[in-house]
């Protein structure tokens, strides 16, 4: 009655995995009988190399091994479950009748958690097994909370910079909209004084009212940037992002980056269908590649590619939401200087930049971030200081392409 009271204590907290490593096959059967009446999932092994293979795919959280055995004794065998990779060390157990000083130092040397002197009744063996796995519940307990803390604070975190940049987002769009109002009363002023005055003077005005003007419309581009980043990038797709797209941006980059700057590409061809916004596209290309030359500073590669990926388990590098699952990819990497963790959470924020005072806005990856949002999309940083760079732009399957739209696509080879 005491036995069966103690297997049902065992049950209740049970379930987990045991390896019983026993020569004897009498012996070894009785004690998988044991082990399953409690609740436990047991695997059993004869010898050292079938216990090694089976632990792979078993994965134990507890060994009960023999002490003294053919060809590997249990020492010898804790040993080696302790070298494997890849793998929780289990909670092992060794059952062994030499109760030397000797014998049990070397045994709690090599890795032994429990020693049971031989011969072991079941009540006993069940009483030492179930101590063990308390301490292993113990154990998954803490890494549970762990996990939970790790994921609360990821979420916080998201949850921070998504109302960090939603804030900014509006103050920037407030920015650019009043902004704007003003930039159109100068540029329209300036085009009527060049209108209505083309020959006063000697030619002065006309210059000094063209340097306004220009600087002007830089201004306004300025003001399509920002609401770039405050709105978004969903709108107007009405082409397939492929290699033959981004062919005209490498065209355009050439002639901007210096000679002992590679630019290479890698686009491959069976991809998936995503509509874009070409202008857009040609747009967070150019930034990312105008960062990666400056970032470069001399010799170096800068390399596009746009691919296919799939199993992708991350956080995004911008927002820092998790995603998971697979996408279209265009990616810029460069051979330049990199950057460190805490640059990283940095630089997709507006007006962040690592440059020189007046060499950057500081708007070139917020636009990134607002656009790539903008379709449902992430980005992926991974860089390091003295290794360069890669920026990976992730298009979600699916989006932007209208029912129905897809199939006429592909009858139609766009």
């Amino acid at each position: 009655m005491e036995e069966t009271r103690q297997q049902r204590t065992c049950a209740a907290q049970g379930g987990l995995r045991v390896l019983v490593v026993v020569d004897d096959p009498s012996q070894r059967k009785e004690i998988a009988r044991q082990l399953e009446g409690a609740g436990y999932a047991v695997e059993t092994a004869q010898g050292a190399a079938q216990a090694l293979e089976k632990s792979e795919g078993f994965r134990p959280q507890i060994v009960l091994a023999d002490g003294h055995r053919d060809g590997m004794d249990g020492v010898a065998l804790c040993r080696a479950l302790r070298r494997q990779k890849n793998a929780r060390a289990p909670h092992f157990v060794l059952l062994t009748s030499d109760d030397g000083e000797d014998a049990l130092a070397q045994a709690f040397d090599a890795g032994v958690d429990d020693i049971i002197a031989k011969p072991v009744t079941p009540r006993v063996l069940l009483a030492r097994l179930q101590g063990g796995a308390r301490l292993i519940r113990l154990q998954m307990e803490l890494e549970g909370a762990r996990r939970e803390q790790a994921e609360h604070a990821r979420l916080m975190q998201q949850i921070q910079q998504a109302h960090k940049m939603q804030a900014i987002g509006k103050l920037t769009g407030g920015i650019a909209h009043n902004f704007n109002n003003h930039l159109a009363a100068i540029l329209g002023y300036a085009e009527l004084a060049q209108e209505m005055f083309p020959d006063v003077g000697d030619g002065q005005l006309a210059e000094f009212l063209q340097c306004i003007h220009q600087a002007g419309s830089e201004a306004r581009n300025l003001v399509v940037s920002l609401r770039a980043f405050s709105q978004g990038g969903g709108d107007g797709r009405e082409t397939t992002l492929k290699g033959a797209m981004l062919a005209d941006v490498v065209g355009l980059l050439r002639p901007i980056l210096s000679a002992s700057i590679q630019l290479g590409t890698d686009f491959d061809e069976d991809i998936p269908l995503v509509l874009v916004n070409e202008e857009q596209v040609h747009q967070m290309v150019m930034n990312l590649c105008i960062n990666a030359r400056e970032a470069i500073n001399g010799s170096g590669e800068i390399r596009l590619a746009l691919k296919r990926a799939q199993g992708v388990r991350a956080d995004c590098s911008s927002c820092h939401e998790w995603l998971g699952g697979e996408y279209l990819e265009l990616s810029v990497r460069d051979t330049g200087k990199g950057m460190a963790a805490d640059t990283i959470e940095r630089v997709f924020d507006p007006f962040y930049s690592t440059k020189e005072v007046g060499q950057g806005t500081g708007l070139g990856l917020s636009i990134v971030h607002g656009i790539m949002h903008g379709y449902g999309g992430h980005v992926l940083v991974e860089s390091a200081p003295g290794e360069g760079s890669n920026f990976r732009l992730l298009f979600p399957l699916g989006r932007g392409v209208p029912d129905g739209k897809a199939g006429e696509m592909r009858r139609e080879g766009r």
